[in-house]
């Protein structure tokens, strides 16, 4: 059995009958009937019912077609993946970004693909982690950063960074504050399922600290613009206010507890993977860690190994 049989074998499917696909096939209908004669006598199974109007494909031999289509592909794949190794990545690579993460990453992302690798044709799609995930395993991106609660199964993954998040308002603050000075305090916040919200409803839930939500807002920067306004603070991760105009804004690290999430890097399970994303996966790690290095990402450590 070879991949050029299965192929013939599609090609009979599609054209309902032996002589139409030998006809498109260039190749003599007695030997194609032998090939697929040959295929079933290897599946040991009949897989065409075979009659004066032409072929159609018995149970057995739809589920032969419907395999024999995935493997043509990943064949291709194999195919393919040694040409990428043996030359430049090239071609296009869909790269999912957190709102927050994007707004610390996009800029330099883009930079480092245009200059290390200016074959490769980036897009940048930012939406929440967890529709991130969904279009990820979808086969939509080849590369999503990910909150770890995020991850799911159909991914291959690996944690980069851990982050905490800060209480910010108009109010002057201690560079480090505590969860239980949240206690009535006026929030504006995301609704859920947003992971910044679901970390603090769950340690607050579990410390009888009760907050105030004034209102849920679905944008990180209308928050922001909220909280400037004296209508209330916020919680958020050092991401999203890396890149804000922060005059008349003052930010604590929330400790005692530390509310922190961990930043990973993802890519679907299914293997090969082409070296165009791999190149874009690692240059995303280097950047997530270079970020911090530089002191660009406050309240941010590089996540270790076993960690």
């Amino acid at each position: 059995m070879d991949t050029r049989r299965i192929r013939n074998f599609i090609a009979v499917v599609e054209a309902g009958s032996i002589a139409r696909a030998a006809a498109m096939l260039h190749i003599a209908q007695p030997a194609l009937s032998a090939q697929m004669r040959q295929l079933e006598d290897a599946v040991g199974s009949p897989l065409l019912s075979r009659s004066a109007k032409g072929v159609v494909p018995t149970a057995v031999g739809q589920a032969f077609c419907r395999k024999g289509a995935e493997l043509l592909q990943l064949a291709e794949q194999l195919r393919a993946l040694g040409r990428d190794m043996a030359a430049e990545p090239e071609g296009h690579v869909n790269v999912g970004l957190p709102t927050s993460v994007a707004n610390m990453l996009s800029m330099p992302l883009v930079q480092a693909v245009v200059q290390r690798h200016p074959r490769i044709e980036l897009g940048l799609m930012e939406s929440t982690s967890a529709g991130l995930g969904e279009q990820l395993v979808q086969g939509r991106l080849d590369v999503a950063v990910l909150f770890a609660d995020n991850l799911t199964a159909g991914m291959q993954h690996q944690a980069v960074l851990e982050e905490d998040l800060f209480v910010v308002g108009t109010a002057p603050v201690p560079e480090e504050t505590t969860l239980a000075a949240l206690h009535g305090v006026a929030l504006v916040m995301p609704a859920r399922p947003n992971s910044v919200r679901l970390l603090l409803d769950k340690a607050c839930a579990q410390r009888g600290i009760a907050p105030r939500i004034l209102a849920e807002i679905s944008s990180p920067h209308t928050m922001l613009q909220l909280a400037r306004a004296g209508l209330g603070a916020t919680v958020l991760p050092w991401s999203m206010l890396a890149r804000e105009h922060m005059q008349g804004l003052h930010a604590a690290r929330i400790l005692a507890p530390r509310l922190t999430r961990t930043i990973c890097v993802a890519t679907a399970a299914q293997p090969p993977e082409s070296l165009r994303v791999l190149a874009v996966r690692d240059l995303v790690r280097e950047l997530l860690r270079a970020l911090v290095a530089q002191s660009e990402w406050r309240g941010a450590r590089v996540k270790r190994a076993g960690r």
